[in-house]
């Protein structure tokens, strides 16, 4: 399919304001925990903290833009992207008390605009599984060059000058942020528009498919480079680096899922819980950097498909008016997960140890994985590219 001159420059923004936007946000998310334990929190208390960032992230994603039209919503949108530099200033200067605010703050800020990314894909509906495969593949590239940036700066500087060293891009989303078209208009019943979301085939369908990955993927951004660190006794930068093979193979993956769009959705998802399961006993079993990476690696497969997956089942199941309210409950889900996940896992962590918390996360996927493939295994959506 030979792609019009408008949409080519579509796919630049998406790209340009993706990879800036996720790059800041997934260090935010993967810096803070090991900057609070430097700092003498608990376990617990990291997943705590990574639950109240989560909880501004909810009500960024499922209340502001669910309920805001589309002219003041491109407002908070503007405003929330302007507020990213000056959080992460924040952080640089934060002290334990100041963590938590600045946490909340950041929270806010990116789920006010992350849900307004996934819906650039509607501006072009006919081209919008391709656009999301682009969106995906940017959401990979920000995972590879952020971590890696990162690493490189954890060589030399601490992690609190992380922060800093991450303003240029936080600064380009801001400078970009005007230019976000807004999709879906504000409902008049909004009780009404949750209650068809939330029942709705594409987002109990996603929410679903995402659950299976995204749970031991939250365990490995809020405790890797602490477990690293502290188990297995790796520098921070060498502990770090194991995200490197993650977000390379995931960001292939959604190379891969570009050139060549999903077909048979069911059949892909069905790879990718293999391969997370698989991934997670590699990774259960190692006590080495090398085994630690090789796990990672076959975990970056799923991590690059399942989101993919995820908004496909949307895209496939939803009308152009219902898509922006099941983008932001389905963000809204992403965000739950993130509040609950942490803490639950912390606990575990802190009664007995990282190896139990690590174990726990092979039922869920495969509890989930099994639900969707009872509930949505013979519809027709996901059998066959639309």
């Amino acid at each position: 399919m030979r792609l019009e001159r408008d949409v080519l420059g579509l796919i630049a923004l998406i790209a340009l304001l993706t990879t800036a936007t996720r790059a800041v946000n997934y260090m935010v998310q993967s810096t803070v925990p090991p900057l609070a334990r430097e700092l003498g929190l608990t376990p617990s208390l990291l997943g705590a903290l990574a639950a109240v960032g989560a909880v501004g992230q909810l009500i960024g994603s499922s209340v502001i833009n669910v309920a805001l039209g589309p002219s003041p919503r491109k407002k908070a949108v503007v405003a929330a992207a302007f507020a990213i530099p000056l959080v992460l200033a924040m952080f640089w200067l934060s002290g334990t008390a100041e963590l938590w605010i600045a946490s909340f703050l950041s929270g806010l800020s990116f789920g006010v605009v992350m849900p307004n990314l996934i819906n650039l894909a509607s501006v072009r509906p006919e081209y919008a599984e391709r656009l999301l495969a682009a969106y995906s593949l940017s959401l990979s590239t920000s995972l590879v060059i952020g971590p890696a940036y990162e690493t490189a700066i954890l060589t030399r500087y601490g992690y609190r000058d992380v922060f800093l060293f991450f303003l240029p891009p936080a600064i380009l989303l801001a400078a970009l942020s005007p230019r976000i078209p807004i999709v879906g208009a504000r409902s008049a019943d909004l009780r009404a528009t949750y209650r068809s979301a939330l029942f709705s085939k594409g987002f109990v369908s996603a929410a679903l498919a995402i659950t299976s990955y995204n749970v031991p993927f939250i365990a490995f951004v809020t405790y890797l480079p602490i477990y690293a660190s502290e188990e297995l006794g790796l520098a921070k930068a060498a502990a770090y680096s194991l995200f490197l093979p993650f977000f390379a193979v995931s960001m292939l993956t959604r190379l891969y899922m570009f050139l060549r769009p999903v077909r048979d959705v069911n059949k892909a998802f069905a790879v990718s819980a293999a391969l997370t399961l698989l991934g997670l006993a590699v990774f259960y079993a190692s006590k080495s950097y090398l085994l630690l990476a090789a796990a990672m690696a076959i975990l970056g497969v799923p991590h690059g498909g399942v989101f993919t997956l995820s908004t496909i089942m949307i895209v496939r199941t939803t009308s152009l008016e219902e898509r922006n309210a099941v983008n932001s409950l389905f963000s809204s889900y992403l965000v739950i997960l993130g509040t609950a996940v942490p803490p639950a896992l912390g606990a575990s962590a802190e009664l007995w140890g990282y190896g139990a918390m690590w174990l726990v996360l092979a039922p869920a996927v495969a509890a989930m994985s099994a639900a969707f493939f009872a509930l949505f295994g013979k519809t027709k959506e996901f059998r066959g590219l639309t």
